[in-house]
């Protein structure tokens, strides 16, 4: 699938227009650990960068989704001598949200977005080469250096160009290049799919059989079976999606005081893969592989780190989670492929602990502090 982003202003001078394109390399499709997700990006990724006619609005910058995803975004700026990025905005089909409020500085901001983990398949990212620090959870972070060091995840944002005093608009778009209904319809038809309502496609049209999925869904959830597809919908689709995906899927948990970083290893088509690092922080959960659990058994290793990234120590011993099985890991966010001449390769090892699934759509795996 091929994306596009687009920026938009309303200058104060004469009427003008530039097209920037940048293209990205392939996403990989299947249900891959939720550590990967900033490793790949979608097939044939366009920016497009517009500037068109003046036009009477207020001065803020905003993020619009044209695209069939319910999507999160942050963005990234400079705020005098220091840099800050700021997420997540949920962007729901056919929307526009204010993402930074008051005039636009003009010169470079940095975007990134990425698919909600409730749709089924593989990740979808609107990303660039700009390293910033990033979090799972709502966040406002300054200094984009040394994210790992300081606690954070990073992700890699897209520069855009923009013009000082103007609203700014930033649109996320699919190769599709849906309108605003459209992307509302599409949208709709992407969480009916993912929540096993029979859909033959992602098309963007309200058609019968569309019509038709919208009002079983809405008989389901005891809703009035109008066949309207609006905000209202939408926002119900997500929430049932939303509590299916936290249904399935390996999760691990951190009942610690420590940030903790862990990482999975399975087999996948005969080789076997290890991926990291996926951040919990403490008290909480996070999902590390979605989806259904498809295999007979998956591995991990996890550790909690200090305020220095150092691994901390309870009871004189250090606080980590492994068994027997190696696995090639770096110190950095990885997926590598194999598991044997780790060093040879330049890779760490680590032990990692076996978790049998015995069936099991759903997994939880405690990281306890005793």
């Amino acid at each position: 699938m091929g994306q596009g982003l687009s920026s938009s202003a309303e200058p104060a001078d004469l009427p003008r227009s530039r097209t920037l394109r940048d293209f990205r390399p392939l996403a990989l499709t299947g249900e891959w650990p939720q550590s990967m997700k900033n490793s790949f990006h979608i097939a044939a990724a366009a920016l497009f960068l517009c500037l068109f006619f003046p036009a009477a609005a207020h001065a803020d910058y905003k993020f619009c989704n044209r695209t069939s995803y319910v999507l999160d975004a942050a963005v990234g700026y400079s705020a005098g001598e220091i840099w800050k990025s700021r997420g997540w905005t949920r962007l729901m089909p056919g929307s526009c949200e204010t993402v930074l409020e008051g005039p636009v500085g003009g010169g470079d901001y940095y975007v990134f977005a990425r698919s909600f983990d409730a749709h089924k398949g593989s990740i979808k990212y609107f990303s660039g080469n700009s390293a910033f620090c990033i979090v799972d959870a709502p966040f406002e972070i300054e200094g984009r250096d040394q994210c790992a060091m300081r606690g954070f995840d990073s992700a890699d944002f897209l520069k855009v160009e923009t013009k000082a005093g103007a609203e700014w608009t930033t649109s996320f778009s699919e190769a599709s290049e849906y309108n605003v209904e459209e992307s509302r319809v599409a949208g709709a038809q992407r969480l009916l799919m993912d929540l096993g309502f029979a859909m033959k496609q992602v098309d963007g049209i309200a058609a019968r059989n569309t019509l038709r999925a919208v009002q079983a869904f809405q008989r389901s959830a005891n809703l009035a079976p109008t066949g309207s597809i609006d905000e209202s919908l939408l926002n119900e689709l997500a929430s049932r999606a939303i509590a299916a995906h936290r249904s399935v899927g390996l999760d691990f948990c951190n009942r610690t005081s420590e940030l903790v970083w862990a990482a999975v290893g399975f087999e996948s088509g005969g080789e076997d893969i290890s991926s990291g690092w996926i951040r919990i922080d403490p008290g909480s959960c996070r999902k590390a592989v979605k989806g259904r659990l498809a295999k007979d058994a998956y591995y991990f290793y996890a550790e909690a780190v200090g305020d220095t990234g150092a691994i901390v120590t309870h009871n004189g011993q250090p606080l980590v989670w492994g068994g027997d099985r190696p696995y090639c890991t770096k110190p950095t966010r990885f997926e590598i492929r194999g598991r044997e001449r780790c060093a040879l390769r330049g890779y760490d090892e680590k032990a990692f602990r076996r978790i049998e699934t015995s069936g099991k759509p759903f997994i939880e795996v405690p990281l306890d502090q005793d």
